[in-house]
């Protein structure tokens, strides 16, 4: 079996994606813009949208940090200065910390770009949903920490926490 790097893999998946946004965002079989709006024959808009809109998912790139962190933490378990678990805590806790950075990182690009607006983020899953004009989407590649965009239907819904309640049920099902 072949190893293919996963920037590559996230390469391939950020180029199909963006050649179906920049291509086929306005193609909608029954004249319908994503935000409800109808186009005219002449290709306008005849909502309050611009018949551009598109959304996508943005990967977030932590990798580079948290290689260096990883080494810093590692160097230290082995100094003695970490235990194992608290080594572990502390990778978990500088990872959460990268991407929540670089998901406010993305936050503020979208600020400061007219025509670009997040919808949603999940930093534990690094990804961020974005949507306005096309070409704003496209250009949030030039944000930092961003390592490739996906589809939209690609962004990951936040994990709910575990209840005690369905704790509970499963305990009681098994006595």
């Amino acid at each position: 079996m072949v190893g293919t790097p996963r920037r590559r893999v996230l390469a391939a998946a950020a180029t199909g994606s963006t050649l179906s946004l920049a291509g086929c965002s306005s193609l909608e079989s029954d004249g319908t813009d994503s935000d409800g709006s109808t186009q005219t024959s002449d290709g306008e808009s005849s909502g309050d949208g611009s018949g551009d809109d598109a959304s996508a998912t943005v990967a977030l790139d932590i990798q580079s940090d948290l290689q260096a962190a990883q080494t810093d933490i590692q160097q230290r378990l082995q100094d003695g200065n970490l235990s194992q678990t608290e080594a572990q805590a502390e990778i978990r806790e500088t990872q959460l910390d990268l991407l929540t950075e670089a998901a406010s990182t993305v936050e503020s690009y979208a600020s400061d770009t007219e025509g670009l607006t997040v919808s949603q983020t999940n930093a534990q899953a690094g990804a961020v949903l974005v949507s306005g004009d096309a070409a704003a989407v496209l250009s949030v590649l030039d944000a930092g920490s961003v390592s490739a965009l996906l589809a939209a239907d690609e962004f990951p819904e936040p994990q709910q926490p575990a209840t005690n309640d369905s704790t509970n049920d499963s305990t009681n099902e098994s006595a």
